[in-house]
């Protein structure tokens, strides 16, 4: 009886078996790390969103309470002083000053009383830090209770980033009434804060982390428009 003869693969079959094997494993290593890094940008530019909207709702929620509680909210005999807002303590001043990259106000933000609160677009975190000139910039707040406070001479707020990775240098923008810009810087003793109803607010941050296919950086731009319901601010 005849038995076939059994023969296995030639090396040149391996070989070639093996080339065809690790082209399919490159590309699917390529498609596992492209999609992972793709995921990773997504992942990064949707906190870069949630990042910047939270940031929006605090401020718009914070200006919301500028100068407030007024001298109008309280029995005038338990007031230190019946006229002047930066004699008492439980009185809220109002905006103190607004520049396209700051803004400090008073009022009770926090239901715990009255505060003194600090935004501003600085270079790098940090109480004292310099004005953002060159981006990426860094938003940062600040709060301290206004009898802590002491009109400077008191407790310094400790400041916390809000944002980072900010492109634009100028974020506040101020209008009256009518809905005419204010100039800016308006501060007390120049006679433009209190022609300030409302707050323009514009971001456009920009992401730490390309985009593996494109090679740019996502960004988010937001805009939002605060109205000061209890306008009260030093002349």
């Amino acid at each position: 009886m005849k038995t076939r003869k059994q023969h296995g693969f030639s090396l040149l079959e391996m070989l070639a078996s093996l080339a065809i094997l690790s082209i399919v494993f490159g590309v699917v290593v390529e498609g596992i790390m492209t999609m992972q890094d793709r995921n990773s940008v997504e992942t990064n530019k949707l906190d870069l969103t949630q990042e910047s909207r939270e940031f929006m709702d605090q401020i718009v929620n914070d200006l919301d309470q500028v100068g407030f509680p007024s001298v109008k909210m309280f029995d005038p005999a338990t007031l230190t002083s019946k006229t002047d807002c930066t004699q008492d303590n439980n009185l809220a001043c109002g905006l103190v000053s607004v520049s396209g990259n700051s803004i400090q106000f008073e009022g009770d933000v926090d239901g715990t009383g009255v505060s003194e609160e600090w935004i501003q677009l600085v270079q790098t975190n940090g109480a004292g830090a310099a004005a953002c000139t060159v981006p990426p910039c860094v938003i940062q707040r600040g709060t301290v209770s206004k009898a802590s406070w002491n009109k400077g001479a008191g407790t310094t707020p400790a400041f916390y980033t809000e944002v980072s990775g900010v492109m634009n240098t100028t974020v506040f923008t101020a209008y009256n009434s009518a809905g005419t810009p204010v100039t800016l810087p308006a501060v007390a003793g120049n006679g433009t804060l209190t022609n300030i109803t409302a707050i323009g607010i514009t971001l456009y941050v920009k992401s730490s982390q390309a985009d593996p296919k494109s090679g740019l950086y996502p960004t988010v731009t937001m805009a939002s428009t605060a109205k000061l319901n209890n306008i009260q601010s030093l002349l």
